[in-house]
């Protein structure tokens, strides 16, 4: 009977209050990695950490990336029957964003022209809604009664002891 297996995954994911900068530096430390490694890790797919862990060990990378600002998922590890199921993904180049597509098939629409067809058009039936009831305050009035105002009090904050220097 084999024990299973635990992988640590990280989304690019930080603890909330934590500066992805600062987690980002932490992180370059905690894996000696350097900063181009780290920002690669933040793209928002999976980046598996680790493989292959026990559940105390995989506990233990997530606690200390948690410490660092980062959160990390632990999952079981697919088992060499499962992962000889899928196929080797092949590493491609990017591909550019915008497909390339042959002139003959593009042409430019004059503006101001209506580029759906019948069949991509939904019907629109307006709503009768009474706003009858509204009402409209000129521009400037003000729209809080007095009491609906928020008091605010007057501080007195001396400042006479702060002083600027010339800009540079």
């Amino acid at each position: 009977m084999s024990e299973i297996s635990y992988e640590v995954v990280f989304r690019g994911d930080v603890v909330p209050g934590q500066s992805i900068v600062d987690v980002k530096q932490r992180l370059a430390e905690l894996f000696t990695a350097d900063p181009d490694r780290i920002d690669g890790m933040f793209s928002g797919r999976p980046v598996v950490i680790k493989r292959g862990l026990d559940q105390p060990t995989a506990e233990r990378y997530q606690a200390s990336m948690q410490k660092a600002g980062a959160v990390v998922d632990i999952r079981p590890a697919a088992s060499s029957g499962e992962s000889s199921t899928q196929p080797p993904v092949a590493k491609t180049e990017p591909a550019s964003s915008v497909p390339q597509l042959p002139d003959e098939d593009m042409e430019l629409a004059p503006v101001g022209a209506d580029v759906l067809t019948p069949e991509q058009r939904r019907d629109f039936t307006p709503a009768n809604i009474d706003t009858s009831y509204m009402t409209v305050a000129e521009a400037g009035t003000e729209v809080l009664k007095e009491d609906e105002r928020k008091v605010v009090p007057d501080r007195d904050v001396d400042t006479s002891h702060l002083s600027l220097d010339d800009p540079q």
